[in-house]
């Protein structure tokens, strides 16, 4: 089990990330949970594993759930967004 009270990176404002935040990733437009992969945090992406930049990433809320990802799939802004939910199911 993962404790979600340690940070496990920063954003590129230096906002402290956790294994349970929600991230949106700059240069992808994607939303996605940190996922873990060989002791090392990343985004997992079509069976793609990109490690975590500080400089790409915007923390969205620090402690998320599924729920507040589809609260941001509903906004219209959003439309052309990716959202990885893979994190979130299998990096916990």
């Amino acid at each position: 089990m993962l404790n979600n009270k340690k940070a496990i990176f920063h954003d590129k404002n230096g906002r402290k990330i956790y294994p349970d935040s929600l991230l949106y990733d700059e240069v992808a437009n994607e939303y996605f949970f940190p996922y873990r992969k060989n002791g090392v945090w990343g985004d997992d992406f079509l069976g793609d594993f990109y490690p975590l930049k500080a400089s790409q990433l915007i923390l969205q809320k620090k402690h998320a759930s599924m729920d507040d990802m589809k609260l941001l799939m509903k906004l219209p802004n959003e439309s052309d967004a990716i959202f990885n939910t893979e994190g979130f199911i299998n990096g916990k």
